[in-house]
């Protein structure tokens, strides 16, 4: 097995558990963003261990801000990351599994990738196009013996928040938005149903080692809630509930800010 890391430093203690336990694990840097980085990457697993038959995409953060403020070079790093990267990891690596008659893609998507929410409408876009090109994947490579799984996490325990952008408002922006992203920055740092990353690896592993995968697998209870609930409301009541959790419907702006032109 090779973990990849776009900071390899950060998988030491990864290696050190394998070496203790005795897993046949190495550990390279991949960045997504660099097309080097990422066939180095392939060529190391492909050196170690011969072809590639399962994929793991787990690259991605996440960026916060209203869509009329993200900078668009935020907004194609989003893209960048947690969409293009991985693609281009699939058609990497799926000449092999091609070759074997069989293999393993999994996606780490998002609840974010079947629901929006405010303040992140570029993270929620690059997981929308995920889930679209998971389901793509899925019919084009199947007749090859390869299943495609799009994984859909909820709130997990790692550094994603930590590791989240904040986008700075530029000058003129309302104060609402400002009080927007306070409430959610509170939202982010309170979340009851969090699981452990280990949680989300053994759903991963099950994934992978299971004869027929199932399209998706979801893990969380806020997950299940919002794939289940979403389809038994109108858009009109679902967009009442989402704003009134996530703050748009607590923090009201005045009359002097939706008057600003």
């Amino acid at each position: 097995m090779i973990a990849t890391a776009r900071r390899p430093e950060t998988l030491d203690d990864l290696v050190a558990l394998g070496v203790r336990e005795r897993l046949q694990l190495k550990a390279t840097a991949c960045d997504v963003t660099d097309e080097n980085s990422m066939k180095n990457a392939v060529e190391f697993a492909r050196a170690s261990f011969g072809d590639v038959h399962v994929l793991v995409n787990n690259a991605g953060y996440g960026a916060m801000g209203p869509l009329e403020a993200v900078p668009p070079l935020e907004a194609r790093r989003q893209l960048e990351v947690n969409l293009f990267g991985p693609m281009r990891l699939v058609q990497l690596v799926a000449p092999d599994m091609r070759r074997a008659g069989w293999g393993r893609i999994i996606n780490v998507s998002s609840v974010l990738g079947r629901v929006v929410q405010p303040l992140s409408g570029w993270y929620c876009a690059s997981k929308f196009a995920l889930e679209a090109i998971s389901d793509t994947l899925r019919l084009e490579l199947e007749p090859f013996g390869i299943h495609t799984v799009s994984i859909l996490p909820g709130p997990v325990r790692t550094a994603f928040t930590n590791n989240m952008v904040v986008c700075p408002l530029p000058a003129g922006m309302p104060d609402f938005y400002r009080r927007l992203v306070a409430y959610r920055m509170g939202l982010q740092n309170n979340r009851p149903f969090e699981v452990s990353a280990a949680a989300a690896a053994k759903l991963i592993l099950r994934a992978v080692q299971a004869r027929r995968p199932r399209a998706r697998y979801l893990l969380t209870v806020p997950t299940h809630i919002a794939i289940h609930l979403r389809p038994l409301l109108t858009q009109r009541a679902w967009d009442k509930l989402v704003a009134r959790y996530f703050g748009v419907g607590r923090v009201r702006s005045t009359d002097e800010e939706r008057a600003t032109p």
